[in-house]
């Protein structure tokens, strides 16, 4: 130390030893795959968990494949159309398909005829002529269901037109409608078909499908038959909600004092 004060040799500062940095550790970019995998694993198990608690709607299910078709160009085929062109032959072959109006949609078939086929004025009873064609029709689905292995849901409406009864054994159109209903549930007991898959419903003049007046305010008499009517419903085994008539539109009022007629 004296001799370096001596010699004037200058102090050299002492470098102190650094570390290297060490170089960043490779990022794997891969590891944010595990957690999304987990996490779409367990959306997919809370879904199947809530689907496997849920009630199938059949009906809403195929109205959403024809939409669906529909807007994409494809085509689409309602699983009633096999129905409506079986019981259409079974019409044709009686020589009665005109006296009928089929219509379909997702939830099965409906049948309307003119109620005058099945029975006479103010009456119940159903008449041979009308008993033919349902005894035939019946049998017809009948061994359809079992050729198809299903049970079909079959209600039975009653329709009158508007105006009052007088006489007669029904005091109303809506006794007369609910008897007509259920004496055509009634053959379709006979032939076998289950009890709980059978509803009859009298409607009496709620649902007209023509209006009761001409342009001119006169009272309709065509209007007046063919809102007498009868309608059979084919439905699908799974439905369960019973599709109400559908209601026509700007219909005029009934005469304010109609003349009592046929019901």
């Amino acid at each position: 130390m004296a001799l370096r004060k001596l010699l004037k040799i200058p102090k050299l500062p002492i470098q102190k030893k650094t570390e290297k940095p060490h170089a960043p550790a490779a990022h794997d970019e891969s590891n944010w795959l595990v957690s999304y995998a987990d996490m779409m694993t367990l959306l997919c198990g809370f879904f199947i968990m809530l689907f496997s608690m849920s009630k199938m709607d059949d009906p809403q299910f195929e109205r959403v494949k024809e939409s669906v078709a529909k807007q994409f160009g494809g085509g689409y085929t309602s699983p009633t159309e096999d129905l409506a062109q079986f019981i259409t032959q079974v019409l044709d072959d009686q020589g009665k398909l005109k006296e009928a109006v089929i219509q379909a949609d997702v939830f099965g078939i409906s049948i309307a005829f003119q109620s005058t086929l099945f029975f006479d004025t103010l009456s119940s009873e159903v008449k041979s002529e009308g008993k033919q064609v349902l005894e035939k029709l019946i049998t017809s689905v009948a061994d359809k269901q079992i050729k198809d292995e299903k049970k079909y849901r079959i209600i039975v409406e009653g329709h009158t037109d508007s105006r009052p009864i007088v006489g007669g054994v029904y005091p109303s159109n809506w006794e007369l409608s609910g008897a007509r209903a259920a004496r055509v549930v009634r053959m379709f007991l006979d032939q076998g078909f289950s009890a709980d898959h059978l509803t009859a419903i009298g409607y009496a003049d709620t649902y007209p499908q023509f209006p009761s007046r001409t342009p001119a305010g006169e009272a309709d008499e065509s209007s007046y038959a063919k809102n007498r009517r009868v309608v059979i419903r084919i439905l699908q085994p799974k439905v369960e909600s019973m599709p109400f008539p559908e209601p026509a539109k700007d219909l005029a009022p009934a005469p304010a004092n109609p003349e009592v007629s046929a019901h």
